[in-house]
């Protein structure tokens, strides 16, 4: 969150978070602070179902542009959400996913490649950034098969489009992937930016 505040955009942010069931004290004491600093904390105690807490929180979302963002992102540029939005709002653009590194700085997502073990997984994993890889292609911003949710920007209208995911088939995994290949068959690429 203190990445999400700190970030630099050129347009007023609206953060909502959604608190699904936290009962750890140190962690309800950092919701209700978290209200009280302009975040709108929604509450779902029911069973963790990522499709529908997120499809959730953009029916309270007022803005034309959205940002999903796993809580253990962290984020290292404050521009990182320009860079994402500026891919976004092409028009044959759907979703937009970033880089991600564990804390190891190894990469764990430079776009989703669909059909490994009969259904999707990360390309690159493992790979350092400064390796050559694939002819760099994890350097590189590009389409891509999908992206994953943990850190999405896609314009509220193509999500609409496509109903926003699927909760019923994919309520846990895949339901990002499932929503690029949605968005793909409406005419929109999903672009993997490294930058």
């Amino acid at each position: 969150i203190e990445g999400v505040l700190s970030t630099q955009f050129p347009g007023e942010l609206e953060v909502i978070v959604i608190d699904n069931g936290s009962d750890d004290p140190a962690t309800l004491d950092y919701l209700r602070k978290l209200g009280e600093a302009s975040v709108r904390v929604l509450h779902d105690d029911g069973p963790f179902d990522f499709a529908a807490l997120n499809n959730r929180a953009v029916d309270h979302a007022t803005g034309n542009l959205l940002c999903f963002l796993n809580n253990d992102i962290e984020i290292t540029q404050p521009d990182w959400l320009s860079i994402l939005a500026h891919q976004a709002m092409r028009e044959d653009v759907g979703a937009v996913g970033a880089r991600l590194l564990y804390p190891t700085g190894l990469i764990q997502h430079a776009g989703v490649v669909t059909g490994i073990g009969g259904a999707a997984a990360h390309a690159h994993r493992g790979l350092h950034p400064d390796e050559e890889g694939y002819f760099h292609r994890h350097r590189l911003p590009q389409f891509v098969s999908a992206v994953t949710a943990a850190c999405m920007v896609i314009s509220r209208e193509k999500f609409d489009a496509v109903g926003g995911f699927d909760a019923e088939r994919f309520a846990v995994s895949f339901n990002d992937v499932d929503l690029c290949l949605r968005l793909r068959e409406k005419g929109w690429h999903t672009v993997y930016e490294p930058r």
